[in-house]
């Protein structure tokens, strides 16, 4: 599917956003530890839930999933491996969070494929086999898959390798069916692991210090049927207030969850936005004028790094780079220290007229003040980098076109009838 979309244009209006795409690819697999049925609400309607589910059907998984509404009813009182093929295991990177789950239901499991994923570069597993190890879990790789046995496994301390989010969720739901105290030291803390943690204890579970990077599991507790919704997509909340900045126009985003936003608002006012407040609805202002502004006198540019919660997530890094190519002068220095392929598209913003350096894997610099005018580019099988090249595209003079442009709706459902709504000439082209 490509993108085809008019620059030039202010966006206006009031948007809600979907769940969250991170919570709802933890929250589900999780339900596999249920003996009970769950009632999960505000799931977004994506490919990555879509391919998700189908493999859990495959499970045993009786799903009904209301999907305007975003209610999914799931019962998992009937799963067994039979029919999950390799394929299934290597459709996205998300099935790496059914290990944990599955472990604690089965105890002993047979993965035939590895996760597959997007094109960020290489991500190790490493922190998920070392926790589950560390649990007590034989690991064993293979060509023909992974295999893992939780027969010696028992509670205990372990710490994290990585300040990994789906390793930290991973190492939860397996913890919580061990009997005993486990404690996670380096958990990660990012907002889909609060709101998986606030899911389990809706349910029973009792797990403490959630937000924090220690964790303390009480396992061995039956989990109890339970309606939960999910916590809106801060991704999805970031790229709409950046879409009004920008632009220049004015948007509300409801149910915006502001105790999230403290370091995602404070990188918004390095560029001179301002992000307000009518208690839970995010408002960017019309005309805000964009612009760099370093953090120290001494500096003549912006440095922008991203950091594990509750600093800036990796993920969100791209959306600021078209953000401060719209400013009139200035240089900014972006850092993604996590993936060795994660800048490497900035390159098509330069067919866009985009004055962008890339120094090395991990780092490029933006000059501002040249004018951009539409183009066609091509984007990355990466979420946040076709949302990066969508927001470019709106303030390059004319059409632009971006091919293959799918990844969009891994984590951002009905996204060009969400802008056409906020006034957006944008229009998928298959």
């Amino acid at each position: 599917m490509n993108i085809r979309i008019q620059g030039g244009q202010k966006l206006n209006g009031v948007i809600k956003p979907s769940g969250s795409k991170n919570s709802a690819v933890s929250i589900i697999p999780s339900t596999l530890m249920f003996d009970t049925p769950v009632t999960l609400m505000n799931v977004p309607e994506i490919t990555d839930v879509n391919k998700l589910i189908a493999i859990m059907q495959k499970l045993g998984s009786k799903i009904d999933w209301q999907k305007k509404e975003g209610v999914m009813k799931i019962d998992n009182r009937k799963i067994s491996f039979e029919k999950v093929t390799r394929e299934d295991w290597n459709a996205m990177r998300g099935t790496s969070l059914l290990w944990g789950p599955m472990l604690a239901r089965f105890g002993k499991v047979d993965f035939g494929g590895l996760p597959g994923g997007c094109t960020l570069g290489f991500r190790t597993l490493s922190p998920h086999y070392k926790a589950f190890e560390d649990l007590g879990v034989e690991v064993k790789e293979g060509e023909n898959g992974i295999r893992m046995d939780a027969a010696r496994a028992k509670a205990g301390s372990i710490w994290l390798r990585e300040m990994s989010p789906t390793a930290t969720e991973n190492a939860i739901m397996l913890a919580l069916s061990l009997k005993g105290n486990t404690q996670i030291y380096g958990a990660a803390s990012e907002p889909q692991v609060q709101d998986l943690c606030m899911f389990l204890n809706n349910a029973g579970a009792h797990i403490s210090g959630v937000s924090s990077s220690i964790l303390n599991i009480e396992g061995g507790n039956t989990l109890r049927k339970v309606e939960y919704a999910m916590f809106s997509d801060h991704y999805e909340i970031a790229t709409f207030l950046a879409m009004a900045a920008i632009t220049g126009g004015r948007i509300e985003v409801q149910n915006s969850q502001p105790e999230l936003f403290e370091h995602i608002n404070y990188i918004f006012s390095r560029f001179g936005v301002v992000v307000d407040y009518h208690k839970t609805t995010a408002v960017v202002e019309a005309n805000q004028k964009i612009r760099v502004i370093p953090e120290d006198s001494g500096r003549n540019y912006l440095s922008i790094k991203a950091q594990p919660w509750p600093s800036l997530p990796v993920d969100l890094l791209p959306i600021y780079i078209p953000i401060s190519l719209k400013a009139k002068s200035g240089v900014t220095l972006f850092h993604n220290w996590m993936y060795d392929s994660g800048l490497f598209w900035t390159s098509e913003l330069t067919k866009l007229g985009a004055n962008i350096i890339m120094c090395d894997p991990h780092r490029i610099i933006t000059i501002a003040g040249e004018k951009l005018r539409g183009a066609t580019i091509e984007a990355p099988y990466i979420i946040r980098a076709v949302v990066s090249m969508v927001l470019a595209c709106m303030i390059a003079e004319g059409e632009s076109t971006i091919l293959n442009a799918d990844a969009l709706y891994r984590g951002h459902p009905y996204f060009a009838e969400n802008l056409q709504k906020l006034g957006a000439k944008i229009e998928e082209v298959k």
